[in-house]
């Protein structure tokens, strides 16, 4: 004969109940990793989870040490991806807001198929949007454009800028609406330098061109020299090319050019007193 318990039918529904709501919960525990909630819990890794509505924020305000490591032996340590907006984004209120480092390769790598691969920007006013320094006394940033490979970085150099596929190959161009395009300054040095092999073109100018060491001397009526301050120093071997822009008279014309170096100015000589106004042009080179 069976023996009923003593348990009223209302209370065991209730009791089966609760032990089926035990074991759903514990198989969904099973099939999903737990949260990390504080110091000391594990962290379940490994699955994707796409239904995430918030932020998952692992923060550390007590300490200077790191707070997420990611490590790989051969792969990549950590990936952001993102179809409208950063992949991975870094912010710092004092430091480095993305801190590339490498060994042997590269620190930090930008790559894109239809934009930019790295774009720095900044809107300080007395800093610059990006910043590349060589410690090793080799090149700040090199730019290269082609399909070979890099090439050898020279030494002591800021920007080297290197295209060889054909004749319409820029290594480095500079644009500008009204200010200078290019601009080079040496304190005691060469401001700019340019050279060319045996078939090529030191230099080679579309347009007007303008120095500062040349201009235009009047030699009044009745006068047969004028001094010129050029505005640099003159030394022994500075040129000094004169031609007459007028008519100075009859059988007159440029006799001499006599530079004084420790005053850095030269006079031009006609050979007789002028019967008029006449402006002479001169250049200065060296």
């Amino acid at each position: 004969m069976a023996i009923e318990t003593a348990v009223p039918r209302s209370r065991r529904a209730l009791l089966a109940a609760s032990l089926g709501g035990l074991a759903a919960l514990a198989a969904q525990a099973l099939g999903r990793p737990a949260p990390a909630r504080a110091e000391g819990e594990t962290m379940v890794v490994g699955g994707e989870y796409t239904t995430a509505t918030s932020v998952t924020k692992i923060a550390n305000y007590t300490t200077s040490n790191t707070v997420f490591w990611g490590a790989s032996s051969a792969g990549t340590g950590v990936y952001g991806t993102s179809s409208s907006s950063s992949g991975v984004r870094g912010e710092s209120s004092a430091g480095f807001g993305v801190y590339g480092v490498s060994s042997s390769s590269y620190g930090v790598l930008g790559d894109s198929s239809s934009s930019y691969g790295v774009c720095g920007g900044s809107f300080a006013t007395d800093q610059p949007a990006m910043v590349a320094q060589s410690f090793g006394n080799s090149t700040g940033l090199l730019g290269y454009s082609g399909p070979t490979n890099p090439p050898a970085a020279p030494v002591k150099t800021g920007v080297y800028g290197y295209a060889v596929q054909d004749a319409s190959s820029r290594g480095v161009t500079g644009r500008t609406t009204a200010g200078r395009g290019v601009y080079g300054y040496a304190t005691s040095g060469i401001g700019v330098y340019a050279a060319a092999g045996a078939s090529g073109k030191a230099l080679h100018a579309e347009g007007r061109v303008s120095f500062s060491t040349a201009g235009l001397a009047t030699i009044g009526t009745g006068a047969a020299s004028t001094v010129v301050s050029p505005g640099v120093d003159l030394i022994g071997s500075s040129k000094i090319l004169c031609t007459l822009e007028g008519n100075p008279g009859a059988g007159v014309t440029i006799h001499r050019v006599v530079k004084s170096t420790a005053d850095d100015y030269f006079t031009i000589y006609l050979t007789a007193a002028t019967t008029n106004n006449v402006k002479v042009a001169w250049f200065l080179i060296g």
